[in-house]
């Protein structure tokens, strides 16, 4: 490439220095040529006269033949033929060298010009012709004197000035070539700075680039390349860096976000929007809305969105019952034609408004019962069983049976609060989880006894040991031990146990009891939660939720599995130390 370059920007200029210099040898031999027939001209015009002045006469007025004449033979010696003729142009004599024919025929006009004025000269092709009149003793025209010599005579050889030209030519082409190879040398590093350069740009590089030095004809183009190069790398710099942040705002965003253009296309989707509707992000862009989404709703709502009103709706999705409000927004100015479907997953929201429902009525039953039993109890002691001291005796007793039960309401609520605000203080220690399961099981035994129920431990004391506060974690254990009892007819079994399972501890409590049906078992740690067989054997319905957030706060995880009529198992696990 580089050499074509060089042939390309160096062969204009040696051929037009080749055809100057053709075109002055050409006008040179031109006016050399002139010149020597001008000098040839001038010569024989002289030679003539003077011949013509030397011819004698003989007595009959002939013109004497001058053959053996020194002049006619140094004439002849120079190439000239020396003719005589009459004055009308018919030949007498003719004297040539190497008796070479004679082949030169005057005009009239030139006889007629030559008798009028002394002496004529005329040129040709075939050479110079020159006449002059010969006069006798009154100076009346008795002759013509005719000089001529061919053109190959007179003619100058040429060929040096030729073959000089061709030398100047080539010495000339030879330099230009030698110095456009030494310039482009010079330039072949600029030009290669450049290139890369270009390059790299290409590449989206920007920094560090290398140009070549503002000294030659490249110094506008480097220095223009220089600052594009500039320009290009602060405005990709921006680009870059808000399609960066754009980016991880729409990855980060936990609500849905798709773009579709007028067609329906979708031209962006977030991975919030994929979770949602269990679609691949890649595989989504550039199909339809219609294969993507799969909700006639959603696909309706674009619809009116393309009218340019932003529309909205909610609706119901999926196995798992997702609740979702979808807002579909016109982006006219930013991006014409398209539209923007933002997706919020209110699935959560509406189940801790459930959650907060079920928790002011399951507070306000839980309170109900124990006030409405004391308001009886005293109205009954107003109407008269005062005056009963055994009855008043018995309804006092059961006064302060109700007041306990509102105080382990209140104390379990406010337990609750603080475990969940953080507020509880743990006292963590290095202990064994074998340590942790028997002082349950010591405190658990006399009422799973009196209960006819057989409460074993089967723990390994070498288990590795666990960070845990230990009274919070027995009283986790007791309070799953006292559920156990609750809901284990007599005659069945309940073992408390604990196995490793890779870096956790995992405790448990298995029983033969009625167990926990399916539809149920998932909420059973929801505050105030209670299966249908719970609700008729009292408490709170705080247990659980209290022993799942005090293990949770440990590190740990706590779930349980159960099948109807046979038994339930509860776990929790916890690091190892």
């Amino acid at each position: 490439m580089r050499r074509l370059i060089r042939w390309q920007a160096t062969l204009p200029y040696l051929i037009l220095l080749s055809a100057a210099l053709i075109a002055c040898a050409a006008l040179a031999a031109g006016r050399i040529h002139q010149h020597e027939a001008d000098r040839w001209q001038s010569h024989l015009l002289d030679a003539a006269q003077f011949l013509a002045d030397e011819v004698r006469w003989d007595e009959h007025h002939d013109i004497q033949s001058l053959d053996d004449s020194a002049i006619v033979q140094s004439y002849n010696a120079q190439g000239l033929t020396v003719i005589f003729l009459t004055p009308n142009g018919s030949i007498i004599e003719v004297l040539s060298p190497d008796q070479r024919p004679v082949n030169d025929t005057l005009s009239r006009g030139m006889i007629a010009q030559a008798l009028s004025k002394g002496s004529t000269a005329q040129v040709t092709d075939q050479g110079i012709s020159v006449l002059a009149v010969i006069r006798g003793e009154d100076d009346e025209a008795i002759g013509l004197l005719q000089l001529s010599i061919p053109q190959d005579h007179y003619r100058s050889r040429l060929g040096w000035l030729w073959g000089l030209t061709a030398a100047v030519i080539a010495a000339s082409s030879l330099a230009g070539l030698l110095l456009s190879m030494i310039r482009s040398d010079q330039e072949k590093k600029s030009v290669e700075k450049l290139t890369i350069a270009a390059q790299q740009i290409s590449l989206g590089n920007f920094q560090n680039l290398e140009f070549p030095e503002p000294r030659n004809e490249l110094n506008n183009l480097s220095q223009s390349m220089q600052s594009m190069a500039l320009r290009l790398g602060d405005q990709i710099s921006a680009l870059v860096s808000e399609q960066a942040k754009l980016s991880a705002v729409l990855n980060q965003m936990t609500d849905g976000v798709m773009i579709t253009d007028s067609d329906g296309q979708v031209q962006l989707l977030n991975p919030a929007a994929g979770r949602l509707f269990s679609i691949d992000e890649n595989k989504a862009v550039g199909r339809s809305l219609v294969e993507v989404l799969r909700y006639h709703q959603l696909v309706d709502l674009w619809k009116k969105a393309l009218h340019g009103q932003h529309q909205s709706t909610m609706l119901e999705i999926g196995p798992q019952h997702m609740i979702l409000q979808v807002l579909a927004i016109p982006l006219k100015r930013s991006l014409p034609g398209s539209t923007m479907m933002l997706i919020q997953d209110l699935t959560q929201l509406r189940r801790l408004e459930t959650v907060r429902r079920d928790f002011i009525s399951n507070v306000s039953h839980e309170l109900r019962t124990p006030l409405a039993s004391l308001k009886a109890l005293a109205e009954t002691l107003q109407e008269g069983a005062l005056e009963d001291p055994p009855a008043a005796r018995r309804f006092l007793l059961r006064m302060e049976t109700e007041i306990d039960n509102l105080t382990q309401l209140v104390n379990e609520l406010l337990e609750l609060s603080r475990i969940e605000s953080g507020k509880v203080p743990l006292s963590f220690h290095r202990i064994k989880p074998y340590d942790l399961l028997q002082p349950a099981f010591d405190r658990m035994a006399l009422q799973a006894e009196r209960a006819g129920l057989e409460l074993s431990l089967d723990s390994q004391p070498e288990l590795p040991a666990v960070f845990a506060d230990p009274n919070r974690i027995t009283q986790v254990v007791i309070n799953l031990i006292h559920n156990a009892v609750k809901f284990t007819p007599p005659g069945g079994k309940i073992t408390i146990s604990a196995y490793q399972d890779g870096q956790n501890i995992v405790f448990f409590v298995k029983d033969t009891g009625v167990g926990i049906p399916r539809k149920d078992l998932g909420r059973i740690f929801e505050r105030f939660y209670k299966t249908d067989r719970a609700r008729t054997s009292g408490g709170t319905g705080l247990g659980l939720s209290i022993a799942r957030h005090m293990i949770e706060s440990h590190g740990g995880y706590i779930w349980a599995e159960s099948e109807e009529e046979v038994g339930s198992t509860f776990y929790f696990s916890l690091p190892i130390a």
